[in-house]
């Protein structure tokens, strides 16, 4: 397995540092890290999530928290730094 890039993992904290884990509710506060680079269209896509409650379905082996773009469905759609969303 390859070495973590310096940083890495991310230690699994929301904006306000409190613990996160697969299946916590969190309220999503920026998709900057994630729609940087993307076409418009997709980035609005992501901006329309901002504010709005997901369930985190995944956490990699980076750190990276990864939600679904539907609130109520269990898929993999993108994923945010921790920092990103505030556990509810």
């Amino acid at each position: 397995m390859e070495a973590m890039p310096p940083g890495f993992p991310l230690e699994p904290v929301d904006l306000n540092g409190r613990s996160l884990s697969v299946g916590d509710t969190v309220r999503v506060s920026s998709v900057s890290s994630c729609a940087r680079g993307l076409e418009a269209e997709d980035q609005e896509r992501l901006r329309h999530i901002e504010g709005q409650l997901r369930q985190i379905i995944e956490v990699d082996r980076f750190g990276f928290v990864w939600l679904s773009f539907s609130s109520t469905e269990s898929s993999t759609d993108f994923s945010l730094y921790p920092s990103e969303v505030a556990r509810v």
